[in-house]
């Protein structure tokens, strides 16, 4: 599902031009086969209820919902002939994360279903392999929203950071009981290169916690001029953004992906925050 909002290049980002570069992306739009684009997939025993045994012959599959425009996603089925839980894994190919920037992963996901039979998932990462017993959660999702994809505004939001200079493995699990369907789409992994002026090295300066549900800090103040915030359309949300003891309050803000444009007296850095 191609979708024009969360485009890389955000235009108007920030005077210097420079946007987020995708490392891995998938929309489903391209491949016909999971398995043969590199994607590993671990199935459970159980019988997909009527016709979705046809339509789920492995654990998930590329489906084109035509009630909605746009179109191929991932899905994977809950509802079984007998009232079990699923066991449903859909794992990435390996994506390689640069060492010096930090990265994002940005994906939707919807539920087919109202409760509550609207399915949930688990989102996990390997560093090594794509055994299950080499995976770590990284986000539960009790009830993925019942919301169709082309409607969504904002992907769910992973700061991946602690993982640079790493190969990783991501893994959607459908593990819920007695629901109806799970989709994802348009992942995307990427960085925002830092800008700078005058070749300042200002990789080392950080914004935590991150994710965060309220206010972040910044790890080093004494050289700000000022601090702007964009969405991923490009759009300036906060300008001239004060801090308070150096808390920078954002729990006005929608759950989603954020740049905090840093402007300090030698230069411009960008910097992904994610609001949870």
């Amino acid at each position: 599902m191609k979708k024009l909002l969360f485009s890389i290049l955000f235009a108007s980002l920030l005077a210097s031009g420079q946007a987020s570069v995708s490392i891995y992306k998938e929309s489903f739009e391209e491949i016909t086969s999971l398995q043969d684009a590199g994607w590993v997939m671990y199935n459970d025993s159980n019988t997909p209820y009527g016709t979705y045994a046809t339509l789920f012959p492995n654990a998930w599959n590329i489906v084109n919902w035509e009630v909605e425009s746009g179109n191929h996603v991932a899905s994977s089925p809950s509802w079984f002939t007998s009232v079990t839980q699923a066991d449903r894994w859909l794992i990435s190919p390996p994506i390689t994360l640069p060492s010096n920037d930090a990265a994002i992963l940005s994906f939707f996901a919807r539920s087919h279903d109202t409760s509550p039979y609207n399915d949930g998932f688990k989102l996990k990462i390997s560093t090594t392999n794509t055994a299950k017993e080499s995976f770590n959660n990284i986000q539960i999702i009790d009830h993925a929203p019942n919301v169709s994809i082309s409607e969504q505004t904002e992907p769910y939001g992973v700061n991946l950071s602690s993982y640079a200079g790493k190969t990783i493995y991501l893994a959607w699990v459908n593990d819920y009981t007695n629901g109806n369907l799970l989709s994802i789409d348009d992942i995307d992994v990427f960085i925002t290169p830092l800008i700078a002026v005058n070749e300042v090295n200002k990789k080392d300066l950080i914004l935590y916690p991150n994710p965060t549900a309220d206010y972040f800090t910044i790890s080093d103040i004494s050289d700000i001029v000022s601090v702007n915030i964009y969405d991923l359309s490009g759009k300036m949300i906060k300008s001239n953004f004060e801090s308070v003891n150096n808390k920078f309050d954002v729990s006005n803000l929608e759950k989603g992906i954020y740049t905090v444009s840093i402007e300090t007296k030698s230069g411009i850095i960008s910097k992904k925050i994610v609001k949870k």
